[in-house]
């Protein structure tokens, strides 16, 4: 599980600070994690829905000690938004992750399930995968994790309607839930209702307003829906993602610039993304419009 410190402002934390992690295992001890000098950390050796804290310690300066609780999740994100000083009464934030420190356990045979599957994701035995995520949704019908990864799976088979259905079933049982809300934007996104999309992402943003993935996708809507100021903004903000999502902030950012005459920013974007990504199925497209444009590819 990945994530990264913002300061009160917004911006990245720009230096390495020591975070102190505490599962709800009274067997595990405090483990400290450092970041790397841009505030981004990994988590490894979560284990799925249990609780954790995440603690950073104030400086004194610019921002106050700051906890966020949050559920381990495959593939998670978790964006750490530490307190300014003159708010460092205020109680502990939850962590942006898809489930509230108020929800429900699951069915003990279906977190089994869920868990199992998981293991599976990662092994890459997905039909497997997918057959115990919906016996443990059988099992328990409010397992709103078990939902999004069920998701995750169709889309990544293309069938995007069956993953709709699915990321709203989830919504329909926690609202706020990040994770479904995230992933029913791209869903849209691959559905062409792009406005829909954007609903959803904004809804993401407003609860967790430095999380990259969100701004990049939420950008590919806007464009698509030719709201190009605004699409600009968070596609910029989202070259600051990791792997797949900034390279898709620098294609999409290309094909903004191309459809507004700024030939040589779309230029630029687009070789980025061709250094990102220079093996999928868009590369071939991008090289040969960088050729009709005069601008081969080195």
């Amino acid at each position: 599980m990945q994530g990264q410190v913002f300061l009160p402002t917004g911006d990245p934390l720009q230096e390495v600070v020591r975070l102190a992690l505490k599962s709800d295992d009274p067997r595990r001890d405090v483990e400290f994690i450092f970041t790397d000098g841009q505030g981004r950390f990994i988590l490894r050796g979560l284990a799925p829905l249990r609780t954790y804290t995440l603690t950073i310690e104030g400086d004194g300066r610019r921002y106050a000690t700051t906890t966020v609780t949050f559920y381990a999740q495959p593939r998670g994100y978790l964006p750490v938004n530490l307190l300014p000083l003159e708010k460092k009464e205020v109680p502990p934030r939850p962590g942006t992750i898809s489930v509230s420190r108020l929800r429900r356990d699951p069915d003990k045979e279906a977190a089994r399930l869920y868990r199992e599957a998981l293991e599976e994701i990662e092994k890459g035995k997905l039909t497997s995968a997918e057959e115990k995520l919906r016996r443990a949704i059988k099992r328990d019908a409010e397992f709103v994790e078990a939902y999004n990864e069920l998701a995750v799976l169709q889309m990544g088979k293309k069938a995007y309607a069956e993953a709709e259905r699915l990321l709203r079933q989830a919504l329909e049982r926690e609202p706020d839930a990040l994770h479904p809300l995230l992933n029913l934007g791209i869903c849209l996104n691959h559905l062409g209702r792009y406005q829909e999309a954007a609903t959803s992402l904004r809804r993401v943003l407003e609860r967790s307003p430095n999380w990259l993935t969100a701004h990049v996708h939420l950008g590919i809507a806007l464009l698509e829906s030719d709201e190009v100021l605004e699409a600009e903004s968070h596609l910029i903000r989202g070259t600051k993602a990791e792997g797949l999502e900034r390279a898709l902030a620098y294609l999409y950012l290309g094909k903004l610039y191309a459809q507004t005459g700024q030939i040589p920013k779309a230029v630029e974007a687009w070789s980025v993304y061709l250094q990102m990504d220079p093996h999928s199925p868009n590369a071939e497209r991008i090289r040969a419009l960088l050729a009709q444009l005069g601008y081969p590819p080195k």
